[in-house]
């Protein structure tokens, strides 16, 4: 079975990520090395839903930690029973399986209750009364199958079975004689005595057992018709019929009802460990989110579990990945962006190239491995790509990313310009969003100097459209970095297509920041930030020389 890996891109993913992680999955499985899922860390922004709908591919699911979870885990299989079985056939199962408990589960397969070895092993202790059988609602079907039963007469309407349980061994004069020894409705066991058992069925008993194989005449079965008697034969001798008899009452007798301690699927490992440590049981009963019993889990799986195999793309940032990365083993990162700040706990495949996007270093993958990619995985590459160059208008743009582009567009069938188009004025419409919508859309976190740093892009075709909001956005923007207990939040207001930007900024730095771009102020209170246009290559430099500049 291959291992799985799971690809992702930074928090707040914009196109060029989530198309990453799409198609490197797709390179990965290709390969046959792993099992690769793309996942993402936020909500797709408006131009990589466009991307996705118009390549018609499924996006990435949403991931929000590298915590463990049970549903994680390679917990226990197929040890639910139905609550009716006998504790001598759930007896069994421990004896021939690994299973330290039992899930009692009903006809919806919904947790009921929990037998364990020291349920049935107590039950085996107690002094029952000899009324036990009727009051556990024993079925017929559980004595039939215990004691290995052969039916001479089993009548439609089923008696009940809740008189007492006796075993016989008088002569029938004394049956008569005594009318209290056996009872209407009582369940008995006789030997290979044909003259005891007219008597017996007279007395309209619920059950007659015969052991030893006996068998009954014509003239006896017509009798126990009549009287509506049940009438097994075992091949157990009479010792070990009724040692047997009590053993064929249904596990949810004595099963555990009060108290459970259970697991759902999307529990994290640590809320597990902490519920462990409270209880002293061997296992215990894991069901999924809709309630139904899906295995159990042990100790035994906390020890054994291995930390989540991990790919980033488009980041090496430990406040731009997922959370509780920690937990995660990162074994890859393919990147366009400066080195940062992540640790791995061992050497890694790591692939950074000063390109426009990452999707163009996929791409050069694929063309390396010597794997065509699909129509649609050539066409999200070339969307990636063109998003973030801003087809080629991006400083950041290399003559690989158009060589690239080039070679892609030809296999996706697609023409770059009127994509581009197409693609900018649905990603850039501000139609339909607020102010709240822009705070937490592209943003990432920075540490700059020692600072952490907020900072996003609004890529827009009718900045005009912004001044409305301005304050709006301001008053968000401050108490965002005050409740994350950040420095400074730059908003880059990016007009496309007149090539510039504006900036607004809240917080610590701002006249460091002002100085660093000139000093120039709109009178809407932006920084004004012609040719601007890449927070990679233009703001994030220049943001960390006016840090330096300050300290």
């Amino acid at each position: 079975m291959r291992e799985t890996v799971y690809i992702t891109g930074h928090k707040n993913p914009d196109t060029d990520s989530v198309m990453s992680a799409i198609a490197y999955a797709d390179l990965k499985n290709r390969l046959g090395e792993v099992n690769a899922i793309p996942i993402r860390l936020g909500k797709l922004n408006q131009e990589s839903k466009f991307v996705l709908n118009y390549f018609d591919i499924e996006p990435p699911k949403l991931k929000e930690s590298m915590q463990l979870q049970v549903k994680d885990l390679d917990i226990d299989k197929g040890n639910n029973i139905d609550p009716s079985i006998a504790i001598r056939n759930a007896w069994d199962m421990f004896q021939q399986g690994s299973y330290h408990s039992l899930a009692v589960v009903d006809t919806d397969n919904k947790l009921v209750g929990v037998a364990s070895l020291s349920n049935i092993t107590k039950s085996y202790m107690d002094v029952w009364d000899d009324r036990i059988l009727g009051r556990s609602n024993t079925p017929i079907d559980n004595v039939i199958d215990v004691l290995s039963a052969r039916i001479i007469y089993l009548p439609e309407n089923q008696p009940e079975y809740s008189g007492k349980m006796a075993v016989f061994a008088v002569a029938g004069d004394q049956l008569s004689d005594n009318e209290e020894v056996i009872v209407e409705g009582d369940i008995v066991i006789s030997g290979d005595r044909e003259e005891y058992y007219e008597p017996l069925l007279n007395k309209k008993i619920s059950l007659l057992i015969l052991t030893h194989g006996a068998t009954m005449s014509d003239k006896m079965v017509e009798l126990a018709k009549e009287n509506n008697v049940t009438v097994l034969s075992t091949e157990y001798n009479t010792f070990m019929t009724a040692r047997l008899l009590p053993m064929t009452i249904p596990i949810s007798h004595v099963m555990t009802t009060d108290n459970l301690v259970y697991f759902k699927t999307e529990d994290s490992l640590d809320q597990v460990r902490d519920a462990m440590a409270e209880s002293r049981f061997r296992s215990y009963p894991v069901v999924d989110p809709s309630g139904k019993v899906v295995g159990s889990i042990s100790r035994f799986h906390l020890i054994s579990s291995e930390k989540k195999k991990l790919i980033l793309v488009d980041h090496n940032e430990r406040n731009q990945s997922i959370d509780e990365i920690e937990e995660a083993e990162i074994v890859e990162i393919i990147d366009h962006h400066r080195v940062a700040n992540l640790l791995t706990t061992g050497p890694i495949f790591f692939r950074a190239e000063p390109v426009g996007s990452t999707a163009t270093i996929i791409s050069e993958m694929y063309l390396e491995s010597g794997i065509r990619p699909s129509k649609k995985i050539a066409g999200i590459l070339c969307a990636a790509i063109i998003s973030d160059t801003l087809l080629f208008r991006s400083p950041t743009t290399t003559e690989t990313d158009k060589r690239i582009l080039s070679r892609m567009s030809k296999i996706a069938d697609l023409n770059p310009e009127e994509f581009a188009d197409q693609m900018f004025r649905a990603a850039t419409s501000l139609k339909g969003k607020s102010a709240n919508d822009l705070v937490e859309g592209d943003v990432k976190t920075f540490n700059i100097g020692g600072q952490d740093f907020r900072v996003g892009q609004v890529m827009t075709m009718n900045p005009e459209e912004l001044i409305p909001i301005m304050d709006e956005l301001k008053d968000l923007m401050d108490k965002k970095i005050k409740a994350k207990g950040e420095s400074t939040f730059v908003l880059v207001l990016t007009d496309i297509f007149n090539e510039k930007s504006e900036l607004l900024v809240v917080g610590d730095n701002y006249d460091a920041i002002k100085e660093e771009f000139g000093g120039q102020i709109t009178p809407h209170g932006t920084i004004n930030a012609p040719g601007v246009l890449s927070r990679k290559k233009q703001v994030i430099p220049r943001l960390t020389s006016a840090v330096m500049s300050n300290l």
